[in-house]
C-alpha cells in the first residue's frame, strides 16, 4: 500500500476516533467495567499502526501529536453534556500509542 494511501487511512481513522469520541455512548453498552479503558488503548494502537505505516521516519513526532490528540479529546469529551473528560482515558490512550511504538520496534528487529 502507497503512503497517500496509508495517510488517507490514518487521516480517515483519526476523524472516526473523534467522532466516536464524542457521540453519547448507546445504554447497555457497556459489557465490563473496563471496556472504555480497552476501547481507547484499541483506538489509540490503530492509530499509532497506521501513522507508523504512513510516516515511517516521523515516529517521534506522530507520537507526540496522537498524546496530545488523546489530551484534546478528553478536553473535548468535558465540554459535553453527555460524556467526561478522564485522565484515565489518556493513559489508556498513551498505553495504545506505547503499544504501537513497541509492535514497531519488534516488527522492524525481525
Amino acid at each position: 500500500m502507497t503512503p497517500s494511501v496509508l495517510r488517507l487511512f490514518f487521516w480517515a481513522a483519526l476523524a472516526a476516533v473523534l467522532v466516536l469520541s464524542l457521540a453519547p455512548v448507546p445504554a447497555g453498552h457497556m459489557v465490563f467495567s473496563w471496556q472504555d479503558k480497552l476501547e481507547h488503548a484499541l483506538a489509540f494502537l490503530a492509530l499509532g499502526v497506521l501513522g507508523g505505516l504512513a510516516w515511517p521516519a516521523r515516529i517521534g513526532r506522530l507520537t507526540a501529536g496522537l498524546l496530545a490528540y488523546g489530551a484534546l479529546i478528553e478536553l473535548a469529551q468535558s465540554m459535553t453534556a453527555h460524556r467526561m473528560g478522564d485522565p484515565w482515558d489518556w493513559l489508556a490512550n498513551a498505553l495504545g500509542v506505547a503499544a504501537a511504538v513497541a509492535l514497531r520496534g519488534l516488527c522492524r528487529r525481525r
